[in-house]
């Protein structure tokens, strides 16, 4: 879960795409007037008690350079201060971005995130809020500068959001001028990832691409992202983490209830909560409603959507491949569930969100094909698709309580008896052996048990041990410690 201090800031562009866009058109003076830093910093004080100082907060918006600049770095000393410099985030369009600000971001650890879609006409979508054509021009020149001057700045890290609409991809000859982009991105270390506009009933629809389209797209980004070790791209490079069990990144991936969206918790300028402004379209009225804390609602109380998913026939349910009955909209059989569990409700098909996400071809497909592709590369590496498809670990995996030890099979052998093996040839008592303490081991282990467990089966030196949040992970691909143990020197 992340913490997003949203001060009701309204913001300076107008984007066509934008699902907070009711809550946005504001002047200066309406800004001041709709904040009160003692009600943001008393939620925060909350929030860090009930996490146990777990999740460091972050700004959004609207555009949250709209707030004065003596409020902004009061609250990220405050983050700063509360939080011992673990590193905060900041989410802009840039196109306010000062010099003063990124002295501010350096000071006190903040990370930013741009959001912009594209050079020049790819970027069209995200119109400047008055002035026309030429304004949105000047627009899109500001956040530009603004990636070049942080890039100046190595100090403070710099990633970009891509929303992924018609205008930037909608063609062939759209989306490579977009890949030109990025890779002049990924060459100055700057990463990104795509969000695809969420079309809601009779809203931004021409906007949004299609499933298929979406699919197309993120086939030749993940192809695009092969051809260069540099270039890094989400959610390709996610969903190769997610196969192996190393996170189950991405809120998109992990269950949220619709009513009380929990991936993002928004402290509001009053104090008020609220959660992620994508539900607000999908069942309010798209503006915000309040929930979480400030209503005595919690978070992500319910997951009926994720429990009816994986019992509603879906494409991947044998009956429905077998042409037996028809697609109902959910996920039963799909071996994906476990790295994607249905998708963004915001997104479900046919606009409800009980369905499974609309994106399901695009998943489906990136999906499959970097699990073939990992697999032609290394044929022993073991992924979360070689567990039955509804083992319940999805929960674990996004918490980072679950090792699969994806390239143990793999290791390179150290002695002259494991030389005469087959590399990446596991047997399957050994995989079975690898799951079956994984599946029973999970929730039942005290964590000084499994640091036990751990340093029996790995060198200490390759182990990640969290006593705060009792995480432990072994960097089981590490080539061996002893040179005596080498290959080539153990003849």
């Amino acid at each position: 879960m992340t913490i997003h201090i949203a001060a009701n800031t309204g913001c300076n562009l107008g984007c066509e795409y934008c699902y907070e866009e009711p809550d946005r058109e504001m002047k200066q003076k309406q800004i001041d007037n709709e904040y009160d830093l003692d009600l943001i910093f008393e939620r925060l004080e909350q929030f860090k008690r009930d996490r146990n100082g777990a999740e460091v907060p972050g700004m959004h918006g609207g555009e949250p350079l709209l707030i004065r600049e003596e409020d902004l770095e009061e609250i990220f000393k405050w983050i700063h201060d509360n939080f011992d410099g673990r590193g905060t985030h900041i989410q802009t369009n840039g196109t306010l971005l000062t010099e003063s600000h990124i002295e501010m971001f350096d000071k006190y650890n903040v990370s930013v995130g741009i959001s912009m879609d594209g050079p020049a006409e790819l970027n069209d979508s995200r119109l400047a809020r008055a002035g026309g054509e030429d304004v949105t021009e000047n627009m899109t020149e500001r956040t530009q500068d603004a990636i070049n001057t942080l890039i100046e700045h190595p100090s403070v890290p710099v990633g970009v959001i891509v929303v992924v609409t018609e205008t930037n991809c909608g063609t062939d000859e759209r989306l490579e001028k977009l890949l030109d982009w990025m890779d002049w991105l990924n060459r100055h270390e700057v990463n990104g990832h795509y969000n695809p506009a969420i079309p809601y009933e009779g809203v931004q629809e021409d906007l949004s691409v299609s499933p298929q389209r979406l699919k197309e797209i993120y086939l030749r980004t993940w192809e695009w992202v092969k051809e260069e070790s540099y270039r890094k791209w989400n959610p390709m490079r996610e969903f190769q983490d997610n196969l192996l069990g190393l996170n189950l990144t991405n809120c998109v991936n992990n269950k949220c209830d619709v009513y009380n969206a929990g991936a993002a918790q928004i402290i509001k300028g009053d104090g008020e909560t609220t959660g992620c402004g994508k539900t607000w379209e999908a069942v309010g009225d798209g503006v915000p409603f309040l929930q979480g804390d400030s209503t005595n609602n919690e978070y992500e109380e319910t997951t009926e959507r994720y429990e009816m998913l994986k019992q509603i026939p879906g494409p991947y349910t044998e009956q429905v491949m077998n042409g037996e009955i028809e697609d109902q909209g959910g996920c039963k059989g799909c071996k994906y569930w476990n790295t994607c569990q249905g998708g963004c409700p915001s997104a479900g098909m046919n606009y409800d969100y009980r369905n499974r996400v609309r994106w399901c071809p695009a998943i489906y497909a990136l999906y499959e094909k970097i699990e073939e592709d990992m697999r032609t590369m290394l044929p022993g590496i073991r992924m979360i698709t070689d567990l039955a498809w509804d083992t319940e670990i999805a929960d674990d995996t996004s918490k980072g309580l679950v090792d699969i030890k994806p390239f143990a099979a793999i290791r390179q052998p150290t002695t002259k008896a494991q030389k005469g093996s087959v590399i990446g040839k596991p047997t399957t008592d050994e995989i079975g052996t690898v799951f079956d303490e994984v599946i029973s081991g999970r929730g039942e282990i005290e964590f000084d048990q499994l640091v036990t467990n751990y340093k029996n089966e790995f060198p200490e030196e390759w182990l990640t041990i969290d006593e705060e949040t009792s995480n432990i992970h072994a960097d089981s691909d590490k080539p061996e410690r002893q040179a005596s143990e080498d290959p080539q020197s153990a003849d």
